[in-house]
């Protein structure tokens, strides 16, 4: 199942976690866990969405998210999440 999850972050498409749900035919809690485990797993990370796509060697996601105040971080709204590497390899692998 957490390769479906991969799969439909692979396609570009925003999701929130009740969409996805939707869509997989799953609870949105159980979808929500699902992308703790992935990034936990190194296979996604999450990134501030005020965020550039420059990667940097702090995060790996953008130079924008070392510069921001832990309140500025939890303050966000909206999570944006990315295939790593290794999620992006899963991904290949498996289609």
């Amino acid at each position: 199942m957490l390769i479906k999850v991969l799969k439909e972050m692979a396609n570009n498409e925003l999701h929130s976690h009740a969409e996805l749900a939707k869509k997989l035919e799953l609870d949105p809690e159980l979808v929500k866990q699902m992308f703790l485990n992935l990034e936990n797993m190194g296979y996604i990370v999450s990134d501030d969405p005020s965020c550039v796509d420059d990667e940097c060697e702090e995060c790996g996601v953008c130079c924008t998210k070392k510069n921001k105040t832990e309140q500025e971080k939890v303050s966000v709204v909206a999570t944006r999440w990315k295939l790593t590497e290794k999620g992006k390899e899963a991904v290949l692998k498996n289609m």
